[in-house]
């Protein structure tokens, strides 16, 4: 069981796929400061139970990298994809990460 403080409440939760995000984005939300661009979090959080099992499944049953974007915290910067990326590694959290590099006009 994991122990972590949300908005001062303490509480544990046991890791599945769902509270490793739900970890990950309790850390993001406390931690902001630290990073220097926007973060979007997951959408597999927003989903209904029946709907997170439905991509649960897909994901076992398919080799479509697409399928796994609900999961996904999206950094726009990679330096914070790697502070959040270490933070995960050291707490246990299976999570998947990916940064929006940004093209720049040298012209």
């Amino acid at each position: 069981m994991k122990l972590f403080q949300l908005c001062g409440i303490a509480f544990s939760i046991k890791q599945g796929p769902l509270d490793n995000i739900v970890t990950g984005v309790a850390w993001l939300r406390q931690n902001a400061g630290l990073l220097r661009g926007k973060v979007v979090e997951p959408a597999f959080q927003n989903m209904d139970a029946t709907e997170q099992q439905e991509l649960l499944e897909r994901i076992r049953s398919s080799n479509d990298e697409e399928e796994k974007y609900p999961l996904l915290f999206t950094f726009d910067f990679q330096e914070d994809m790697e502070v959040f990326l270490n933070m995960a590694a050291e707490e246990d959290l299976r999570v998947n990460a990916m940064f929006l590099g940004r093209w720049v006009d040298t012209h």
